[in-house]
């Protein structure tokens, strides 16, 4: 089949006619630069794929559903990323990647070590934020799914919430076993990875997620930055234990 551009179509659905929503109105118009008649790929963000044509683009941006289309695969773990909160635009790459490469669900968490302001995630704009980041990494790579982003959470609700059948908490080199070189485990229908902040995980977070029973892992022999380890973990686990 071929490839078509893309939009995020919440509304989507078996033959029938929808109206997009105004940033993918936007950007089928303005940056895609499709008129009426145009082929348009469509994906409601939940696993769905359809292919339409565009009818109207004024006042709203209409498309006719045609048909369903094979939407790329899922990885068979569904995986929440935990992650400690970051600053702006680290934060915003961490969802952007973690999209990308198949997370489930995102969870940014505050931890003992995180240092940021606690009014810059707060507000219900940041969720909100990173939610559009998120649609916008499943547009541009093509994935039906897109992760929910849910609101800061605290470390202890988090994993006390969580019922993810494997838990593994990514430590600093000297600290962990190496993901690696070391057998994962069997694989789980769920998991729960969590990346401290830059700041590092407490001794008692550390502590409560061995309670929690998670294996506590590096990535390798370097230390590596806050938002580029969800990268390196979710590729190498991965790699263990297939998409």
């Amino acid at each position: 089949m071929a490839v078509f551009p893309r939009c995020f179509a919440p509304d989507a659905g078996p033959a029938r006619t929808i109206t997009l929503p105004p940033d993918d109105a936007h950007h089928l118009v303005n940056v895609l630069r499709l008129g009426p008649g145009d082929a348009v790929g469509l994906f409601d963000g939940m696993g769905g794929e359809w292919v339409g044509f565009v009818q109207a683009t004024a006042p709203d941006v209409r498309v006719d559903i045609v048909q369903a289309a094979s939407p790329a695969p899922e990885p068979a773990v569904r995986v929440t990323l935990g992650i400690g909160l970051l600053k702006g635009a680290q934060m915003d790459a961490v969802v952007r990647d973690a999209t990308m490469l198949g997370v489930f669900a995102i969870a940014p968490i505050v931890t003992r070590h995180v240092a940021v302001p606690r009014q810059s995630w707060r507000v219900g704009s940041a969720v909100e934020r990173w939610q559009r980041v998120a649609v916008a990494s499943a547009r541009q790579c093509r994935r039906a799914v897109i992760p929910v982003v849910a609101p800061a959470m605290t470390f202890s609700d988090l994993l006390t919430s969580s019922s993810a059948g494997a838990v593994i908490l990514c430590l600093e080199p000297g600290q962990a076993a190496d993901l690696v070189s070391t057998d994962p485990g069997p694989v789980p229908e769920t998991a729960l990875v969590l990346v401290g902040p830059e700041g590092g995980w407490a001794p008692e977070e550390v502590e409560a997620a061995v309670a929690r029973g998670a294996r506590l892992l590096h990535l390798g022999p370097r230390t590596i930055k806050a938002e580029v380890a969800p990268i390196v973990a979710m590729s190498v686990i991965w790699s263990r234990w297939g998409w």
